[in-house]
């Protein structure tokens, strides 16, 4: 049994980590600690490491074929969300996260629409949003950090008033928050959605790093397809 005091961030000495070669080690000299939003100090699990020693024992470093992603997300999902079959007829495999949500952007909406966003919220939503030539609009958080139906509601009115399309974007797990939003905050935000007549955009990376007595609710789960669309990646969790 592992032990319960077991702290995978004290695994790995100084001196074996300055051996890494990727940015966070050797962009600076020794004498600088670095310090980054996401890079973990860990070990690779051992099932990651098994894989990749694998692929490059027999040579299986060409093209991606992405066969098969989906299936694995749905299967996680289903065993560690406990949530309905994933439907993998609808899903896309693109680069990252960040590229999925512009994409879905630009299907969802047009030069000049709005994006709403919960803020204080991941810092680069707002140079890609600003990129793609949408008007970032914000309804803050409660001062308790959880969603603010009713401004969102407000925000949303606001900018239909005004002529203007736009869509919801959602950060759930809540970064950089940590605020893991609950089934009936969601439910909420699906029926003012709904109500409304657009789309929110569900940015799930980080469902698998929720801590105990917090469960990760898939917006999926609480929204139909026409009205929600999420990302979620390997690379957090």
């Amino acid at each position: 049994m592992q032990n319960r005091h077991w702290n995978p961030l004290e695994q790995l000495s100084l001196d074996q980590l300055r051996r890494r070669t990727s940015q966070k080690w050797s962009a600076h000299s020794s004498d600088v600690l670095s310090l980054w939003v996401a890079e973990m100090d860990v070990p690779l699990a051992p099932a990651v490491t098994n894989a990749l020693h694998h692929a490059v024992d027999i040579g299986d470093t060409g093209y991606a074929s992405r066969h098969g992603y989906a299936e694995a997300v749905a299967g996680f999902a289903s065993t560690r969300w406990d949530s309905p079959d994933l439907p993998i007829t609808h899903t896309r495999v693109l680069p990252d996260v960040m590229a999925g949500i512009i994409e879905v952007l630009r299907a969802s909406t047009e030069p000049g629409d709005s994006v709403i966003v919960t803020t204080p919220v991941y810092a680069p939503f707002f140079s890609y949003i600003s990129h793609a030539d949408r008007m970032i609009v914000e309804a803050p958080l409660t001062p308790t950090g959880r969603l603010d139906i009713n401004s969102i509601g407000n925000t949303i009115a606001r900018v239909q008033a005004s002529g203007r399309w736009c869509v919801v974007q959602l950060c759930t797990p809540h970064n950089p928050t940590g605020t893991v939003h609950t089934r009936s905050e969601l439910e909420s935000l699906a029926r003012v959605a709904r109500d409304a007549g657009i789309r929110v955009l569900s940015d799930e990376i980080h469902g698998p790093l929720v801590l105990p007595g917090a469960p990760f609710i898939p917006y999926f789960t609480v929204a139909n397809s026409e009205n929600a669309i999420a990302s979620t990646s390997a690379s957090k969790g």
